[in-house]
């Protein structure tokens, strides 16, 4: 990462607002080759360079990580049916929810995150659930190779330089809550087999040039998922471990070029089991011992609103 002794340099935390024409193609894009998606990266540099932005991103938008997405990276993950009580994901199980079950049910009948005029339906609660089902690996660079190949593209059709840039891949303290363990012994043998799996994905965008945003929501929000809710020494226990399976994977990887974001979730519904910095700072700056930066949204959203 770079940084400034005269100013302060800005960035943001990764995703981005697509161009108007994007949901009409989503769909015919979703396996399309770096040059087709360059155009629709290419609008999100651009928009950032206008901006002043230093550390510019791809702006994710076009690359969801779904189901396909991890079916197709990794070997051992599967999908089945929710069985009853079960939900898709643990963010749609949560303590809030049980506090005000009527806000983020009309949510849910909304599709929407955000709550805001405008806004497009989101996909809704999940009715399936990704699983492991047996020895997890990581099954080839395709995806990552197309990300950062299409960005390469827009970068070098800009018209503009561009000092420096990122992209962004998902800690194992995150993926935990997407894709659940129906196969290792112990949580431990779990998230230190999702931070191998992730490894040759962060080491490509190291490769590539560009700086590795290690995104990790996780670390703050899996408190309020947890229920029952365990006590704060089991729960520092838990996020522990997920930064110990976090720093194996990033192992020998420059740690100039990996930067750390955590955050307390980016749905506009209530919050009130939001786990105080105090309780994980520590855990937070062990999770960063092989980064040379650490962002959270409170600290640097605001660059964000004049993408929009």
């Amino acid at each position: 990462m770079k940084g400034s002794k005269d100013r302060i340099r800005t960035s943001h935390v990764g995703a981005l607002p697509p161009t108007d024409d994007w949901h009409d193609k989503a769909a015919s894009l979703a396996n399309a080759d770096a040059a087709a998606l360059a155009p629709y990266a290419l609008a999100m540099v651009k928009k950032q360079l206008d901006c002043g932005i230093d550390c510019i991103g791809d702006g994710e938008f076009w690359n969801k990580r779904g189901f396909a997405h991890y079916i197709e990276h990794f070997e051992g993950v599967t999908v089945r049916p929710l069985k009853p009580g079960e939900a898709g994901s643990m963010r749609e199980d949560t303590r809030e929810r049980e506090v005000f079950p009527r806000l983020y049910r009309d949510m849910d009948d909304a599709r929407t995150l955000f709550c805001v005029p405008g806004e497009r339906p989101m996909g809704g609660r999940l009715q399936r659930r990704l699983v492991i089902s047996s020895a997890l690996k990581y099954r080839g660079l395709g995806n990552i190779k197309r990300e950062i190949e299409a960005f390469k593209l827009a970068i070098s059709q800009a018209g503009k330089p561009v000092d420096e840039a990122f992209i962004c891949a998902l800690a194992p303290g995150w993926l935990d809550h997407f894709i659940y363990n129906e196969f290792y012994k112990t949580d431990e043998e779990y998230v230190f087999a999702l931070g191998e799996a992730m490894r040759e994905e962060y080491k490509a965008i190291v490769d590539a040039g560009f700086v590795l945003q290690i995104d990790d929501p996780g670390v703050a929000t899996s408190w309020d998922m947890m229920k029952p809710a365990l006590s704060m020494a089991d729960y520092q226990k838990y996020a522990t471990r997920r930064a110990d399976a976090l720093n194996a994977a990033l192992k020998g990887l420059p740690e100039d070029r990996i930067r750390y974001h955590f955050c307390w979730g980016s749905w506009h519904g209530a919050h009130v089991h939001d786990i105080p910095l105090g309780d994980i700072i520590d855990i937070v700056l062990r999770s960063e011992e092989h980064t040379s930066e650490l962002q959270s949204h409170s600290f640097i959203s605001y660059a964000v609103f004049c993408l929009k």
